[in-house]
């Protein structure tokens, strides 16, 4: 009874820590509106939980073309985090990736519809490679919610839609930022309800 239930208590604590996954992320805003070729598209990037952040810099590619973007300072919305707004042009319609770089950390965000009717969408991101980003955590936000300061809160108020990882698109929806940690409650709460159980008898 006793080794069932260390087993149970055990796999929640495995799981659950993709649920608190912290660390440095990056907010991208962007304008309600859609990007069109040749006109300046402004766009506000706050770097959170950086212990020195760095002036980032932003890149756009569309096959072998690759824009820049003009970064200057701007205060942040949130206590601690360092605000900037990024201004980029792209030359012509199409599909554009987007790569920040910030210090030896790179982020990538969801790709921008040049000339098309989609409008781009706020994004919370991870740097590639970090637990938090193998965790599934970040993702598309929604402004009539204040971002949050950390993974797991981020993760409340996002509207996760197909194709939103922008890092792949396979329309993955983020599943595994938050069913592992739930996996590991239920079974720890299993094994408590049957230590319960047996006690009463």
């Amino acid at each position: 009874m006793k080794r069932s239930l260390l087993v149970l208590l055990l796999a929640g604590l495995v799981f659950a820590p993709a649920a608190f996954a912290k660390g440095p992320h990056a907010f991208l805003t962007t304008p309600r509106e859609n990007v069109a070729p040749g006109l300046p598209w402004e766009v506000t990037v706050e770097l959170n939980e950086f212990r020195h952040p760095p002036v980032p810099a932003m890149i756009g590619r569309r096959g072998g073309r690759t824009v820049g973007a003009e970064v200057e300072k701007t205060p942040a919305s949130m206590p601690g985090a360092a605000g900037f707004r990024l201004t980029m042009v792209f030359p012509r319609e199409g599909r554009w990736k987007l790569v920040m770089f910030a210090g030896k950390r790179r982020f990538v965000f969801p790709a921008v519809h040049v000339g098309g009717a989609g409008m781009p969408q706020n994004y919370v991101a991870f740097p590639i490679g970090s637990e938090a980003a193998r965790a599934g955590a970040g993702g598309v936000w929604t402004t009539d919610e204040a971002p949050a300061e950390t993974a797991a809160s981020s993760s409340r108020g996002q509207t996760r839609q197909e194709g939103s990882d922008p890092s792949q698109d396979d329309g993955n929806d983020g599943i595994g930022a938050w069913i592992l940690p739930l996996l590991g409650v239920v079974l720890a709460g299993a094994g408590v309800a049957a230590v319960t159980r047996r006690g009463s008898r």
